[in-house]
């Protein structure tokens, strides 16, 4: 006679994050799971000026927990560049000459834009209190929207009596 068992284990996956270039991740990267369970939480993180796009399977959440595991996982998080639009406007009697509208990498520059005066009026300064009408904005960290401010010139007058008169 000839006894026999079979034994049985429960399937176990791996979960395997990967961090792409500009950025990490914190939680466990790699973990170990049966079949049906949860990992736990993980996070694309982005270094300084970049932002997360998404994991290599689609998951478009920077936080994720993959749930009831039915198979290894592996996913890699893709990181870009941030992006900034510098925005310049003319107030009442002015304009503005240069691209009033830039879309600039993070840490780069903007192009020069100078706020002109209508005849009669003078430049007074940017809403952000930058007085000097033309600008270039360098090393850009965020989005930019200024407005200049133009005033109406103002003269004086000086009369003066010649001689023997009043």
């Amino acid at each position: 006679d000839i006894t026999v068992t079979a034994t049985f284990a429960l399937n176990e996956y791996t979960l395997t994050y990967t961090s792409g270039a500009n950025g990490s991740i914190t939680g466990a990267a790699t973990q170990t799971v049966s079949h049906g369970s949860d990992g736990t939480a993980v996070t694309a993180v982005p270094d300084t000026g970049y932002h997360f796009v998404k994991w290599s399977d689609d998951v478009t959440t920077a936080t994720r927990t993959d749930t009831s595991v039915t198979g290894d996982i592996t996913v890699t998080a893709t990181f870009a560049l941030n992006e900034y639009t510098l925005t310049y406007a003319a107030g009442a009697n002015g304009s503005i000459t240069g691209t009033a509208t830039q879309t600039v990498n993070h840490g780069s520059d903007g192009t020069a834009v100078t706020a002109v005066p209508n005849e009669g009026y003078h430049f007074v300064k940017w809403s952000d209190d930058i007085t000097t009408a033309t600008r270039t904005d360098t090393s850009v960290t965020g989005d930019i929207t200024v407005t200049a401010t133009f005033a109406l010139n103002e003269y004086t007058l000086t009369y003066t009596a010649g001689a023997n008169g009043s």
